[in-house]
């Protein structure tokens, strides 16, 4: 169906460019839009004559007894094989049917290309109520989340796992362009920009158990490298944090929420964060604070006075740098020799040995979780 607008829309282009008068009339026989304001609204018959018939054509040279009809040439307008309404031109038939094809031609290819906005209009509107379903409502209706994804083309049993990027220098928009025109952007991934500095993509991984668990990080790497390269060479950047893999739609929530808690709380100073690589932390962070209070209270208030500052410090910089000692101390600018005085009387006054004794080194870090997480009043 030719809409009103459209119509109107055609009519002040085509009046701009000849003097012939030209009417548009939709499948009811109804003038919708005219050069000649005064004929909108008539019925015109043998446009309805064309719509529901067969002629394609119709010269109306000799028809002048029909009402609301002028000499002319009125043609069919046709989109995808359906019959939408009629072109009129008015004048002597053989010397506008050129002038009256290249109208008709002109309009049928507005109306495709509108149909084809609208459509990609649609889908784009589906897909955001499909993303805004997987990131932001914990218990959404699972037979829409899968109507939806049937639509737009996400088949569900796939392992995808989420990225959140977060850009500096560049909009989302242009970073989402570039990121689906990568050779490794596939039709089975999920994207979308949340905002301007946002954009969420649900990355669908391989099927084979050696390659899903071995080899996503690199999997992940090769599909954001050539938006970095673009990115490094327009002077942008971004952030990217990798939650954990899902194959069912409902619990998609859960890992767009553990992208955002890597965001919020997980300091790195790499472009890519992966989820995986801090789910300790997260169970602590997860874990209600009076439970883990009621465990480490008498440590906390029994610890050397002034001193628990200064344990945060060391033991942070060393669960950092996985204990190695060298690295730690550079990333606390202090002697290594310095490092090991502080990391042994604290493993004095604790009686432990975390670096030869994993229940003490979890221990250990556990103590260390609680007070950041005090500290940073995450209280989950």
């Amino acid at each position: 169906m030719i809409s009103k607008l459209l119509a109107e829309k055609f009519i002040e282009q085509v009046t701009a460019y000849t003097t012939y008068n030209v009417n548009i009339m939709d499948e009811d026989g109804v003038i919708i839009a005219s050069r000649n304001a005064d004929r909108v609204g008539q019925y015109h018959e043998i446009a309805y004559r064309i719509v529901h018939g067969k002629d394609d054509i119709v010269d109306t040279t000799n028809l002048q007894s029909y009402p609301n009809v002028l000499p002319g040439i009125n043609m069919v307008i046709e989109l995808d094989g359906r019959r939408e309404g009629v072109v009129g031109v008015t004048g002597e038939p053989e010397e506008i049917r050129p002038v009256a094809l290249i109208i008709k031609m002109a309009i049928q290819s507005m109306l495709r290309y509108e149909k084809q906005q609208e459509k990609a209009r649609r889908r784009e509107n589906r897909k955001e109520r499909f993303i805004h379903m997987l990131t932001e409502v914990e218990y959404a209706d699972p037979d829409e989340m899968r109507e939806l994804a049937e639509e737009l083309g996400y088949p569900e049993e796939r392992i995808r796992i989420p990225i959140l990027a977060i850009i500096n220098g560049t909009n989302s928009s242009e970073f989402l362009r570039k990121l689906k025109a990568s050779p490794y952007h596939t039709l089975k991934d999920v994207s979308l920009d949340l905002d301007e500095k946002r954009v969420i993509i649900f990355k669908t991984m391989p099927d084979t158990v050696s390659e899903l668990f071995s080899d996503y990080k690199y999997i992940i790497g090769e599909y954001l490298s050539p938006v970095l390269r673009w990115m490094k060479e327009n002077g942008s950047s971004a952030k990217f944090y990798i939650g954990s893999f899902q194959d069912t739609y409902g619990k998609y929530y859960y890992s767009y929420r553990h992208c955002r808690w890597l965001q919020e709380y997980i300091d790195s100073e790499g472009s890519s964060v992966f989820f995986y690589d801090h789910v300790g932390e997260y169970l602590h962070f997860i874990t209600p604070m009076r439970d883990i209070t009621n465990i480490f209270y008498i440590y906390e208030s029994r610890f050397p006075e002034g001193k628990i500052e200064d344990f945060k410090a060391t033991i942070g910089a060393l669960i950092k740098s996985n204990y190695n000692f060298n690295k730690a101390a550079k990333e606390l600018f202090i002697h290594k020799n310095t490092l090991v005085y502080r990391y042994n009387k604290y493993k004095e006054l604790m009686d432990i040995d975390p670096v030869v004794n994993a229940s003490d080194r979890s221990f250990l870090e556990s103590f260390y979780f609680y007070l950041y997480r005090k500290d940073n009043k995450y209280n989950i």
